[in-house]
């Protein structure tokens, strides 16, 4: 063997097999008895203190650490992290960071629903409260979730269980099914914005909906008179309503031609009072004149000899602007009959002529005693009050008699109240209902 002196190259012992087994060799050969029995024994040490190492700081099951063992921390010298060239440097995370891949979500205190992923026990919008029914919360996958969406979320504009729509995003109507309650904020919020027309729709609702005190829909008909004192019954014509429009006059126009040239369902005497017109064949070429479309509805409340105008589709009630109210006189022993009806075709009749069906006694439609008064618009019944015929709305010569029982089963009005109901109800379109 090569005899190793100060400053030779020495060959690793990969590049040399001889010399790594001749090193070996030499190792042993010089060793005694004793010697190997120590080597021996001192790696049965080493290797039993591996194993209780291993044992002491391995993880358990369920990724926790065994007691103690979180008192063995690596200083942070201790811990260096090279980066290849090229590479990003590696994080190195904490134990107290990595996840518990056994670890249970909590419950709610209360055991109602299962708590959103991130939350401490909180419950999911919707979700059973303490002492509902199990079951009761909201369902994955309805309405107001959205695939993807983080669990316990809402998605932004999405319609929450109990909001009305058309109202504000994500806000719920109160309990109890007072919806009118959020319309009436929406309507009270576009009143001050000077938002006339949005204050119509959502004040409408309030006075449609049956769970609305009496009190508020008196309130509200009392406010809403004045906003269609303006948006209906003036010169005015709001862009935002659809219910009104602006038309000048052409050649060859007449008052009386207008409406059936613009389709309105209006008589064209509320185009003369709406314009402040006081002589109706006296129009002006490129006069500007506001039309009311139509068309209008009338609801007779017996029990509070009221009637209310709406506007709107015959088809969609639920739809109908409040207009204004009228007081009205009714049938003398409550026999103005409950019903649905429309304005009959070829009733509507200015100045009339009429004969006392109980007497035969005959009124000229000149007749001051004329109990008819200027007016009269028959009602045709439907559905169930088909077989109904006779009844209509008219007029007066007994003002006092408004408010009271008097007349034969028809509805009666004052002189003035009773020419706008004319000038507003259509023969064959408009709905007439009749309520207890």
């Amino acid at each position: 063997m090569r005899e190793l002196t100060e400053g030779s190259d020495m060959a690793l012992p990969s590049q040399n097999n001889e010399t790594r087994s001749g090193v070996m060799h030499q190792t042993g050969a010089g060793m005694s008895s004793t010697g190997k029995v120590a080597v021996i024994v001192l790696g049965l040490v080493l290797a039993a203190g591996g194993i209780y190492a291993l044992t002491k700081f391995m993880p358990k099951n369920d990724g926790t650490l065994p007691s103690g063992a979180d008192k063995v921390a690596a200083k942070p010298e201790d811990v260096k992290t090279e980066a290849k060239p090229g590479e990003q440097t590696p994080v190195t995370i904490q134990r107290s960071d990595i996840p518990n891949p056994n670890a249970i979500p909590a419950k709610p205190a209360n055991g109602t629903g299962i708590a959103a992923p991130g939350t401490s026990g909180a419950l999911l919008p919707g979700a059973g409260s303490p002492g509902t029914t199990p079951g009761t919360g909201t369902t994955p996958g309805t309405t107001g979730t959205t695939p993807g969406a983080t669990p316990g979320t809402v998605t932004p504009g999405a319609t929450l269980p109990g909001t009305t729509p058309g109202t504000t995003p994500n806000s719920l109507a109160p309990a109890g099914g007072a919806a009118w309650m959020s319309n009436l904020t929406a309507g009270d919020t576009a009143y001050a914005g000077n938002k006339l027309v949005d204050a119509r729709r959502e004040y409408s609702k309030v006075i449609l909906s049956p769970d609305a005190p009496k009190e508020q829909k008196d309130a509200l008909r009392s406010k809403l008179q004045q906003i269609n004192e303006t948006l209906v019954f003036s010169p005015t014509v709001d862009p935002a309503d659809t219910l009104v429009e602006s038309y000048k006059v052409q050649s060859g126009d007449a008052l009386a031609k207008i409406p059936r040239k613009r389709e309105l369902a209006t008589d064209y005497r509320l185009i003369q009072r709406i314009n402040r017109i006081s002589n109706p064949n006296a129009l002006r070429l490129g006069q500007t004149l506001k039309l009311v479309r139509g068309p209008f509805h009338a609801v007779v409340n017996k029990s509070d000899f009221r009637v209310d105008v709406y506007a709107g589709s015959p088809d969609r009630p639920a739809d109908w602007l409040y207009i204004k109210s009228y007081k009205c006189g009714l049938g003398e022993g409550n026999s103005t009959p409950v019903g649905n009806y429309v304005i009959k075709k070829g009733s509507k009749l200015v100045n009339p002529y009429w004969t006392n069906p109980r007497t035969g006694e005959k009124f000229d439609k000149d007749d001051p005693k004329n109990p008819i008064g200027e007016y009269w618009l028959g009602w045709q019944g439907v559905g169930d009050s088909a077989a109904t015929t006779g009844y209509g709305f008219h007029g007066t010569v007994d003002p006092d008699s408004i408010g009271q029982q008097k007349s034969m089963g028809c509805v009666r009005f004052g002189a003035e109240d009773i020419a706008q109901m004319y000038e507003l109800l259509v023969e064959d379109i408009s709905v007439v209902r009749v309520l207890p």
